[in-house]
């Protein structure tokens, strides 16, 4: 016995058990790396979806909403092709997390413009006006003497509601869709059946 643990026969097979242990250590987790994953993604695609569909019950969002407070997608979308097969499977996960990036972008901007104070939603201003071919029978007036006239012109924060309910509006719901079932069942499996 002494001399089989002495061996090259023993440290070879001692090493193929180690090298063994340390793939297949390295395999479970990544492979619950995935299944985390899957189920940040979930969470995160219900989360903006109850944001959205509030929205459309109320036009309304908060200062403070942020739909994605994390976008998982983009940081794992490699662990999902080989599952998600379909290009459209891709570009409609990718559809709505874009989306729903953009709406905190508007959020965060309008929500910016009030804490400036430069949030008015409409304002006036003067605007000369300068003719250059003036009707016939009219002087010709520089440009320096001619009155100012009061014009009232819409800034971003309307501008940036209006594009707020238009991209909300589009946003199509993926929660209870087969696709996003394909990543409720990758979530719930264990490491040894994703293999």
């Amino acid at each position: 016995m002494y001399d089989f643990v002495n061996s090259n026969s023993f440290i070879a097979l001692v090493t193929f058990g180690v090298g063994f242990s340390a793939i297949c250590l390295y395999l479970k987790q990544k492979i619950d790396h995935k299944r985390d994953a899957a189920k940040l993604i979930l969470q995160e695609i219900r989360y903006a979806e109850g944001k959205i569909r509030k929205y459309r019950e109320v036009n309304k969002y908060k200062l403070y909403d942020k739909l994605l407070p994390t976008n998982s997608w983009n940081d794992n979308i490699h662990l999902f092709i080989k599952d998600l097969k379909e290009v459209q499977n891709l570009d409609l996960i990718s559809d709505f997390y874009g989306k729903a990036s953009y709406i905190d972008t508007i959020i965060a901007t309008i929500s910016r413009q009030k804490n400036d104070g430069s949030m008015p939603a409409t304002s006036e201003f003067p605007v000369v006006t300068a003719l250059s071919n003036p009707p016939a029978g009219m002087p010709q007036v520089s440009p320096s003497s001619q009155v100012p006239q009061m014009q009232t012109v819409i800034e971003l924060p309307l501008f940036s509601q209006k594009i707020l309910r238009v991209v909300s509006m589009s946003v199509e719901f993926i929660y209870n869709t087969p696709l996003v079932e394909k990543l409720r069942q990758i979530s719930e499996k264990k490491w040894y059946h994703i293999l």
